[in-house]
């Protein structure tokens, strides 16, 4: 289990490591650009602090210590 980030955290991060773009498919950077660009569309307040919690803690991270850790969307 992810000690980093919460269940919750992790399948917001998941989702966005789906989505990347270019040679940076599901880098942090990559993630922490998607978050940014979706958080301006978003209408619930708490979508909005996850949405900040986990760009706070990914920019805490390094690209190594991302890439070593695994994010799977919990159903």
């Amino acid at each position: 289990m992810n000690k980093r980030f919460t269940v919750e955290e992790s399948n917001l991060i998941s989702i966005f490591m789906e989505e990347g773009i270019d040679s940076d498919v599901g880098g942090r950077k990559n993630v922490i650009n998607g978050i940014n660009k979706t958080l301006k569309h978003l209408e619930d307040d708490e979508m909005v602090e996850l949405s900040l919690c986990v760009l706070a803690k990914l920019k805490e991270l390094t690209d190594h210590e991302f890439m070593k850790m695994e994010f799977v969307a919990a159903e």
